[in-house]
């Protein structure tokens, strides 16, 4: 049996990859707060900023892990907000942004990468990772983060028979870019930007995104430690 953890799997570009996975035959679990209500696959109610929620997850889908033969984790969840300046963030948002974006993957890693069988693990990245952007210092430090963290991981999985990347996914027609949109410019002086994506049409939809990373992810074998994004694949 051919096992897909894929978190965040309800809607937008989680859902569209858990679809993906369910044509290529892989059994696949969500991990999220919710599930929609149309889906066929396996859903693991789970609050990722909460990192006892998230260790109950795992050990909620360890007999499936054991009796799989191989297993996919795909880390799409993120939280975008808060969204302002530093000194002007809520705290408790803070704290639930930093488990969500960066505990919770190392959690999971770290959880399935102690099994016997080849595990793969594709991390969703962003652009933000790589550059500052005003008003969004806990989305950068943590997308940051997990990029450091993935990259560091693949080194130590070098000669084994696991391997993780990273991929950038770009901008996309999703609830978390109708969030940025709604940001004040006092919160966040990129917004301008943010909407004239949609007015331009440069938003591709989850599941074009999806369907690009199957084809160069899933369908041929992705390279251990490194970084794929859509603007070089599309």
């Amino acid at each position: 049996m051919k096992l897909a953890i894929v978190t965040g799997a309800s809607r937008g570009l989680g859902r569209a990859i858990a679809e993906e996975l369910l044509k290529r035959d892989y059994v696949v679990v969500n991990f999220s707060r919710t599930q929609a209500t149309d889906a066929t696959f396996h859903h693991v109610e789970v609050d990722l900023s909460d990192p006892t929620s998230t260790l109950a997850a795992l050990e909620h889908v360890k007999p499936l892990i054991e009796s799989a033969t191989s297993l996919l984790v795909i880390q799409n969840a993120a939280l975008i907000e808060p969204i302002h300046r530093a000194g002007q963030l809520d705290a408790t948002q803070l704290i639930a942004h930093v488990q969500a974006n960066l505990l919770a993957p190392m959690l999971l890693t770290n959880a399935v990468l102690a099994y016997d069988l080849p595990v793969s693990l594709i991390h969703v990245t962003s652009g933000a990772a790589k550059r500052p952007i005003s008003g969004w210092s806990a989305y950068c430090a943590t997308k940051a983060g997990l990029d450091h963290f993935t990259e560091t991981v693949a080194l130590e999985l070098t000669g084994t028979n696991d391997k993780v990347a990273l991929f950038n996914p770009g901008v996309m027609d999703t609830a978390m870019q109708a969030n940025i949109r709604a940001s004040s410019e006092d919160a966040f002086r990129d917004v301008e930007q943010f909407r004239s994506y949609v007015t331009e049409g440069r938003l591709r939809t989850p599941e074009t995104v999806a369907h690009i990373l199957a084809e160069h992810l899933l369908d041929e074998p992705f390279e251990n430690g490194k970084t794929y994004s859509v603007y070089d694949l599309a």
